[in-house]
């Protein structure tokens, strides 16, 4: 008998740590497979027009990279950590501007914005309504 309990054990066990982190739950992911959609697509859009949009384009392709890692992070028991410690290290970069280009300096804001959202949303999951 408990051999055939186990599994439905299992799942509760699995259903309750997901309610206890909310960066588990489906529509984390959904946050950040949106925002990177939406980076992607305005990134797209700058590189067309060109000239002033450019700053614009290096800044939202430069999102990419950082949220395919915070997917691979979602199932992480330390996500949050990780998350917070990729926005402190860009964040640390972004202190020194005098050694920066105009296109590092917009990577690394890209990226700060990733990390520093990604971050809140895991930790503060109602602090903003989105749908």
């Amino acid at each position: 008998m408990n051999d055939q309990l186990e599994p439905l054990l299992e799942a509760y066990r699995f259903i309750i740590e997901e309610d206890k982190n909310p960066a588990s739950r489906p529509e984390f992911r959904r946050f950040i497979t949106k925002r990177a959609a939406g980076a992607s697509k305005i990134a797209e859009k700058s590189a067309t027009k060109g000239g002033f949009s450019k700053l614009t384009a290096i800044h939202f392709k430069a999102k990419a990279k950082p949220y395919e890692q915070c997917k691979e992070h979602v199932p992480d028991k330390e996500r949050n950590e990780f998350f917070k410690s990729k926005a402190e290290e860009t964040y640390s970069k972004l202190k020194d501007l005098d050694s920066l280009s105009q296109e590092e300096f917009q990577k690394l804001m890209g990226e700060l914005e990733v990390w520093g959202e990604v971050y809140i949303r895991s930790t503060k999951p109602d602090s903003i309504k989105l749908d």
